[in-house]
Protein backbone atom coordinates (compact mmCIF):
# COMPACT_ATOMS: atom_id res chain seq x y z
CA UNK A 1 0.00 0.00 0.00
CA UNK A 2 1.25 3.39 -1.12
CA UNK A 3 0.22 6.73 0.13
CA UNK A 4 1.95 9.88 -0.77
CA UNK A 5 2.03 13.41 1.10
CA UNK A 6 2.97 16.02 -0.54
CA UNK A 7 1.34 19.81 1.35
CA UNK A 8 2.65 22.97 -0.01
CA UNK A 9 2.77 25.54 2.56
CA UNK A 10 1.67 29.02 2.36
CA UNK A 11 5.88 30.26 2.45
CA UNK A 12 7.00 30.04 -1.09
CA UNK A 13 8.53 26.72 -2.12
CA UNK A 14 8.55 24.63 1.06
CA UNK A 15 6.59 21.40 0.84
CA UNK A 16 7.22 18.14 3.40
CA UNK A 17 6.80 15.37 1.03
CA UNK A 18 6.52 11.86 2.05
CA UNK A 19 5.71 8.67 0.77
CA UNK A 20 4.25 5.59 2.96
CA UNK A 21 4.81 2.18 1.93
CA UNK A 22 4.14 -1.44 3.82
CA UNK A 23 5.90 -4.82 3.60
CA UNK A 24 4.02 -8.15 5.07
CA UNK A 25 6.10 -10.33 6.80
CA UNK A 26 5.06 -13.81 8.83
CA UNK A 27 6.78 -12.81 11.74
CA UNK A 28 8.15 -15.20 14.71
CA UNK A 29 7.95 -13.15 17.16
CA UNK A 30 4.13 -13.27 17.37
CA UNK A 31 4.16 -17.22 16.32
CA UNK A 32 4.01 -16.66 12.75
CA UNK A 33 1.14 -14.31 12.16
CA UNK A 34 1.10 -11.94 9.54
CA UNK A 35 2.74 -8.36 10.56
CA UNK A 36 2.85 -5.39 8.95
CA UNK A 37 5.76 -3.22 8.53
CA UNK A 38 5.09 0.47 7.99
CA UNK A 39 8.24 3.09 6.26
CA UNK A 40 7.78 6.78 5.15
CA UNK A 41 10.06 8.15 2.68
CA UNK A 42 10.84 11.76 3.13
CA UNK A 43 12.22 14.11 1.64
CA UNK A 44 14.38 17.39 2.99
CA UNK A 45 12.66 20.36 1.81
CA UNK A 46 15.80 22.08 1.35
CA UNK A 47 18.63 19.05 -0.07
CA UNK A 48 16.04 16.89 -1.75
CA UNK A 49 17.93 14.07 0.35
CA UNK A 50 15.53 10.74 1.33
CA UNK A 51 15.04 9.66 4.75
CA UNK A 52 13.73 6.75 5.67
CA UNK A 53 11.69 6.42 8.78
CA UNK A 54 11.17 3.13 10.34
CA UNK A 55 8.27 2.84 12.51
CA UNK A 56 8.65 0.60 15.68
CA UNK A 57 12.49 0.78 15.30
CA UNK A 58 13.20 2.71 18.08
CA UNK A 59 11.93 -0.36 20.03
CA UNK A 60 14.41 -2.88 18.69
CA UNK A 61 17.45 -0.77 18.76
CA UNK A 62 17.24 0.91 22.23
CA UNK A 63 19.05 -1.89 24.06
CA UNK A 64 21.52 -0.52 22.04
CA UNK A 65 21.49 2.51 23.02
CA UNK A 66 21.62 2.16 27.01
CA UNK A 67 26.06 1.94 28.42
CA UNK A 68 27.23 -0.54 30.44
CA UNK A 69 28.19 2.03 33.61
CA UNK A 70 30.58 -0.33 35.06
CA UNK A 71 32.68 -0.50 31.63
CA UNK A 72 31.71 3.11 30.92
CA UNK A 73 33.36 3.59 34.29
CA UNK A 74 36.38 1.44 33.79
CA UNK A 75 37.13 3.43 30.37
CA UNK A 76 37.01 6.71 31.96
CA UNK A 77 39.72 5.78 34.41
CA UNK A 78 41.71 4.15 32.08
CA UNK A 79 41.46 7.07 29.83
CA UNK A 80 42.39 9.73 32.30
CA UNK A 81 45.99 8.19 32.93
CA UNK A 82 48.12 10.32 30.54
CA UNK A 83 45.17 12.06 29.05
CA UNK A 84 46.73 15.56 27.53
CA UNK A 85 43.72 17.33 28.32
CA UNK A 86 43.22 17.10 31.85
CA UNK A 87 44.77 20.10 33.38
CA UNK A 88 47.87 19.29 34.78
CA UNK A 89 48.67 18.45 31.73
CA UNK A 90 47.48 20.71 28.95
CA UNK A 91 49.80 23.04 28.85
CA UNK A 92 52.96 20.38 28.54
CA UNK A 93 51.43 18.10 26.16
CA UNK A 94 49.34 19.73 23.67
CA UNK A 95 50.64 21.65 20.82
CA UNK A 96 50.99 25.40 20.85
CA UNK A 97 50.18 28.04 17.59
CA UNK A 98 53.02 29.72 16.02
CA UNK A 99 54.14 33.04 17.21
CA UNK A 100 53.53 34.51 14.09
CA UNK A 101 49.99 33.64 14.40
CA UNK A 102 49.51 34.06 18.01
CA UNK A 103 52.16 35.02 20.43
CA UNK A 104 50.78 33.45 23.76
CA UNK A 105 50.86 30.37 22.07
CA UNK A 106 47.32 29.18 23.16
CA UNK A 107 43.84 30.79 23.47
CA UNK A 108 42.10 30.47 27.55
CA UNK A 109 38.38 31.67 28.09
CA UNK A 110 37.40 30.80 31.53
CA UNK A 111 38.46 26.80 31.73
CA UNK A 112 38.25 26.58 27.91
CA UNK A 113 41.69 26.14 26.04
CA UNK A 114 41.69 26.48 22.46
CA UNK A 115 45.14 24.57 20.85
CA UNK A 116 46.06 23.74 17.18
CA UNK A 117 45.20 19.76 16.84
CA UNK A 118 48.00 17.25 16.58
CA UNK A 119 46.83 15.59 13.27
CA UNK A 120 44.43 17.99 11.58
CA UNK A 121 40.96 17.05 9.15
CA UNK A 122 41.76 20.29 7.68
CA UNK A 123 44.33 22.84 6.84
CA UNK A 124 42.99 25.00 9.77
CA UNK A 125 42.21 21.87 12.79
CA UNK A 126 41.85 23.34 15.65
CA UNK A 127 40.51 21.43 18.97
CA UNK A 128 38.75 23.25 22.45
CA UNK A 129 39.24 21.58 25.51
CA UNK A 130 36.07 22.22 27.19
CA UNK A 131 36.57 20.96 30.93
CA UNK A 132 38.65 20.67 33.38
CA UNK A 133 37.09 17.23 34.85
CA UNK A 134 38.26 14.44 32.90
CA UNK A 135 34.77 13.15 31.79
CA UNK A 136 31.04 14.54 32.15
CA UNK A 137 27.58 13.39 32.32
CA UNK A 138 25.75 14.92 29.50
CA UNK A 139 23.48 16.65 32.13
CA UNK A 140 27.00 18.19 33.17
CA UNK A 141 27.14 19.77 29.96
CA UNK A 142 26.57 23.66 31.45
CA UNK A 143 25.56 26.30 29.05
CA UNK A 144 28.79 28.40 30.65
CA UNK A 145 30.79 25.57 29.24
CA UNK A 146 29.65 25.68 26.50
CA UNK A 147 29.62 29.42 25.71
CA UNK A 148 33.46 29.72 26.70
CA UNK A 149 34.25 26.78 24.11
CA UNK A 150 32.17 28.86 21.53
CA UNK A 151 34.06 32.23 22.63
CA UNK A 152 37.61 30.88 22.52
CA UNK A 153 36.35 29.17 19.04
CA UNK A 154 35.14 32.96 17.82
CA UNK A 155 38.33 34.38 19.27
CA UNK A 156 40.46 31.72 16.91
CA UNK A 157 38.25 32.75 14.11
CA UNK A 158 38.77 36.54 14.68
CA UNK A 159 42.53 36.01 14.35
CA UNK A 160 42.41 33.38 11.12
CA UNK A 161 40.38 36.16 9.42
CA UNK A 162 43.43 38.77 10.34
CA UNK A 163 46.16 36.73 8.82
CA UNK A 164 44.42 34.13 6.49
CA UNK A 165 41.36 36.03 5.00
CA UNK A 166 40.82 33.35 1.77
CA UNK A 167 40.53 30.27 4.57
CA UNK A 168 37.21 31.20 5.68
CA UNK A 169 34.48 28.25 5.80
CA UNK A 170 34.43 26.98 9.69
CA UNK A 171 32.85 24.30 11.20
CA UNK A 172 32.23 23.59 14.86
CA UNK A 173 31.93 19.52 15.57
CA UNK A 174 31.62 18.15 19.25
CA UNK A 175 32.37 13.90 19.55
CA UNK A 176 31.75 13.15 22.66
CA UNK A 177 32.75 9.69 23.94
CA UNK A 178 34.16 6.84 21.67
CA UNK A 179 30.57 6.01 19.89
CA UNK A 180 30.71 9.81 18.48
CA UNK A 181 34.31 9.23 16.89
CA UNK A 182 36.28 10.76 19.42
CA UNK A 183 39.58 9.18 20.17
CA UNK A 184 40.10 11.22 23.77
CA UNK A 185 37.09 10.94 26.71
CA UNK A 186 38.19 14.41 27.74
CA UNK A 187 35.33 16.85 26.62
CA UNK A 188 36.32 18.94 23.74
CA UNK A 189 35.12 20.56 20.51
CA UNK A 190 36.79 20.53 16.80
CA UNK A 191 37.14 23.57 14.89
CA UNK A 192 37.90 22.64 11.35
CA UNK A 193 38.18 25.47 8.61
CA UNK A 194 39.12 24.88 5.18
CA UNK A 195 39.31 27.57 1.78
CA UNK A 196 36.56 25.76 0.37
CA UNK A 197 32.75 24.30 2.19
CA UNK A 198 32.33 21.16 3.24
CA UNK A 199 29.91 18.48 1.35
CA UNK A 200 27.00 19.53 3.45
CA UNK A 201 27.81 23.20 4.00
CA UNK A 202 28.17 23.70 0.28
CA UNK A 203 25.10 21.48 -0.60
CA UNK A 204 22.64 23.82 1.37
CA UNK A 205 24.76 27.20 0.25
CA UNK A 206 23.79 25.88 -3.39
CA UNK A 207 20.06 25.04 -2.58
CA UNK A 208 19.72 28.10 -0.72
CA UNK A 209 20.57 30.51 -3.42
CA UNK A 210 18.75 28.93 -5.84
CA UNK A 211 15.51 28.81 -3.46
CA UNK A 212 16.14 32.70 -2.83
CA UNK A 213 16.77 33.59 -6.55
CA UNK A 214 13.75 31.76 -7.60
CA UNK A 215 11.84 33.62 -4.40
CA UNK A 216 13.67 36.17 -3.35
CA UNK A 217 13.37 35.04 0.18
CA UNK A 218 15.27 33.32 2.52
CA UNK A 219 14.53 29.29 2.90
CA UNK A 220 15.79 29.30 6.58
CA UNK A 221 13.44 32.56 7.47
CA UNK A 222 10.26 30.34 5.39
CA UNK A 223 11.10 27.29 7.19
CA UNK A 224 11.04 29.00 10.45
CA UNK A 225 7.77 30.73 9.61
CA UNK A 226 6.06 27.17 8.43
CA UNK A 227 7.58 25.12 11.65
CA UNK A 228 6.60 27.41 14.68
CA UNK A 229 4.30 26.52 16.86
CA UNK A 230 3.93 22.99 14.79
CA UNK A 231 4.23 19.52 15.96
CA UNK A 232 7.92 19.79 15.30
CA UNK A 233 8.70 22.74 16.60
CA UNK A 234 10.87 22.83 20.22
CA UNK A 235 11.55 26.50 21.83
CA UNK A 236 13.47 29.32 20.88
CA UNK A 237 16.02 30.97 22.80
CA UNK A 238 18.19 34.36 22.34
CA UNK A 239 17.32 34.44 18.76
CA UNK A 240 17.73 30.99 17.49
CA UNK A 241 14.94 28.50 16.82
CA UNK A 242 15.15 24.25 17.78
CA UNK A 243 12.90 21.86 16.09
CA UNK A 244 13.15 18.26 15.17
CA UNK A 245 13.69 18.30 11.24
CA UNK A 246 11.17 16.88 9.15
CA UNK A 247 13.54 14.41 7.08
CA UNK A 248 16.55 13.70 10.06
CA UNK A 249 19.94 13.54 8.60
CA UNK A 250 20.62 10.31 10.63
CA UNK A 251 18.07 10.10 12.97
CA UNK A 252 19.02 8.94 16.59
CA UNK A 253 17.14 12.16 18.85
CA UNK A 254 18.51 14.68 15.82
CA UNK A 255 17.50 18.02 16.71
CA UNK A 256 18.43 21.40 14.47
CA UNK A 257 18.95 24.85 15.43
CA UNK A 258 19.10 28.08 13.09
CA UNK A 259 19.92 31.32 14.35
CA UNK A 260 17.90 33.98 12.18
CA UNK A 261 19.55 36.18 9.87
CA UNK A 262 23.29 35.47 10.91
CA UNK A 263 24.92 33.93 7.70
CA UNK A 264 28.39 32.85 9.64
CA UNK A 265 29.84 32.57 12.85
CA UNK A 266 31.41 35.90 12.88
CA UNK A 267 28.21 37.94 12.47
CA UNK A 268 26.95 36.08 16.12
CA UNK A 269 26.30 38.09 18.90
CA UNK A 270 27.29 36.68 23.24
CA UNK A 271 23.35 37.14 22.97
CA UNK A 272 23.16 34.60 20.57
CA UNK A 273 25.99 32.12 21.22
CA UNK A 274 24.21 32.20 24.88
CA UNK A 275 20.94 31.04 22.81
CA UNK A 276 22.79 28.05 20.94
CA UNK A 277 24.72 27.15 24.28
CA UNK A 278 21.60 27.15 26.13
CA UNK A 279 19.86 24.91 23.42
CA UNK A 280 22.68 22.57 23.56
CA UNK A 281 22.66 22.35 26.98
CA UNK A 282 18.74 21.66 26.83
CA UNK A 283 18.74 19.09 24.67
CA UNK A 284 21.96 17.31 26.35
CA UNK A 285 19.59 17.10 29.62
CA UNK A 286 16.93 15.33 27.74
CA UNK A 287 19.45 12.89 26.00
CA UNK A 288 20.89 12.38 29.35
CA UNK A 289 17.16 12.05 31.05
CA UNK A 290 17.13 8.70 28.31
CA UNK A 291 20.17 7.46 29.61
CA UNK A 292 22.35 8.26 26.45
CA UNK A 293 25.85 9.17 26.93
CA UNK A 294 27.79 10.11 24.12
CA UNK A 295 26.66 12.92 21.07
CA UNK A 296 27.58 14.73 18.07
CA UNK A 297 26.95 18.11 16.92
CA UNK A 298 27.95 20.16 13.82
CA UNK A 299 27.50 23.99 13.72
CA UNK A 300 27.72 25.12 9.75
CA UNK A 301 28.69 28.74 8.47
CA UNK A 302 28.56 30.67 5.41
CA UNK A 303 32.20 32.15 4.59
CA UNK A 304 33.41 35.10 7.40
CA UNK A 305 34.42 37.18 5.10
CA UNK A 306 30.99 38.22 3.95
CA UNK A 307 27.31 38.09 4.83
CA UNK A 308 24.75 36.38 2.78
CA UNK A 309 21.19 36.97 2.45
CA UNK A 310 20.04 33.15 1.88
CA UNK A 311 21.72 31.66 4.08
CA UNK A 312 21.43 31.15 7.83
CA UNK A 313 23.68 29.51 10.82
CA UNK A 314 22.28 26.17 11.60
CA UNK A 315 23.28 22.76 13.59
CA UNK A 316 22.29 19.70 14.00
CA UNK A 317 23.18 17.14 17.10
CA UNK A 318 22.33 13.86 17.62
CA UNK A 319 22.53 10.93 20.13
CA UNK A 320 24.70 8.18 19.69
CA UNK A 321 25.01 4.18 20.57
CA UNK A 322 25.90 3.43 24.35
CA UNK A 323 29.12 2.01 25.31
CA UNK A 324 29.01 -1.98 25.19
CA UNK A 325 31.24 -4.76 25.14
CA UNK A 326 29.06 -5.71 21.94
CA UNK A 327 30.32 -2.71 20.34
CA UNK A 328 26.75 -1.70 18.39
CA UNK A 329 26.95 1.51 15.97
CA UNK A 330 24.80 3.17 13.85
CA UNK A 331 27.26 3.94 10.98
CA UNK A 332 26.40 1.13 8.24
CA UNK A 333 26.70 0.89 4.88
CA UNK A 334 23.01 2.82 3.76
CA UNK A 335 24.18 6.57 5.35
CA UNK A 336 28.13 5.85 4.79
CA UNK A 337 28.13 4.51 1.36
CA UNK A 338 24.55 4.94 -0.34
CA UNK A 339 24.44 8.31 1.73
CA UNK A 340 20.50 8.33 2.40
CA UNK A 341 19.16 9.21 6.04
CA UNK A 342 17.30 6.71 8.02
CA UNK A 343 15.58 7.28 11.08
CA UNK A 344 14.28 5.44 14.36
CA UNK A 345 11.17 6.86 15.11
CA UNK A 346 8.50 9.90 13.62
CA UNK A 347 10.20 13.09 14.37
CA UNK A 348 6.98 14.67 15.75
CA UNK A 349 6.95 12.22 18.47
CA UNK A 350 10.52 13.19 19.03
CA UNK A 351 9.47 16.48 19.13
CA UNK A 352 6.58 15.85 21.83
CA UNK A 353 9.09 13.96 24.22
CA UNK A 354 11.49 16.89 24.23
CA UNK A 355 8.60 19.21 24.58
CA UNK A 356 7.03 17.75 27.36
CA UNK A 357 10.67 17.51 28.90
CA UNK A 358 11.56 20.83 29.09
CA UNK A 359 7.97 22.07 30.35
CA UNK A 360 8.20 19.62 32.91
Amino acid sequence: MVRREARDCDVQMITFEKTVKQAKILNPLKGFQEDIITFEYRTDPLTRRNTTIIKGMLNYVSRFLASDESLLNSLVEKTRVNCPFCPESVKDKTPMFTKDFLEEGRIFVSDAVVIPNLLGHAERSILVVLSREHYLNLKDFTSKLIFDGFKGGVAYLNRLSQVEPSICYPVFVFNYLTPAGSSIFHPHMQILVRDRPFYLVNLQLRKSKIYYEHGKSSYWSDLISKEKGGERYLFETNGVEWLVPFAPLRGLNEVQAIVRGKSNLLELSNEEWTGLANGISKILQYYHREAYVSFNIILMSGPTAKHLDYFDVNLRMISRPGIQALSFTDAWALPYLLWDGEAVEEPERLAERIRAFISS
